[in-house]
């Protein structure tokens, strides 16, 4: 759920956690090539979805959980329909 910070701090928050997960893969992997690009804006889905979701991972509401899931499975076809067009052309 939001804080009194709102959507700001939580896409700094959000921020915060991609970059360090990109500087932990690359240290992994052993390359830097990928820490010195900024990482990519926070979808506003994301934000939206985690905004509206309870500390212990359980959305505020009923209502919210059915936007959520409209939500992932819209993104998971936009996402498909761009791999189905790429592969086919």
């Amino acid at each position: 759920m939001l804080s009194r910070g709102g959507y700001e701090y939580l896409e700094q928050k959000l921020m915060a956690e991609k970059t360090k997960k990109k500087l932990e893969e690359a240290t992994q992997s052993g390359t830097t090539n990928g820490v010195i690009d900024p990482t990519s804006p926070i979808r506003r889905h994301v934000k939206w979805k985690m905004a509206r979701t309870k500390k212990i991972e359980q959305m505020t509401s009923e209502a919210a959980k059915e936007i959520a899931e409209k939500i992932v499975s819209h993104f998971q076809l936009r996402i498909l329909t761009m791999f189905f067009y790429s592969v086919n052309a």
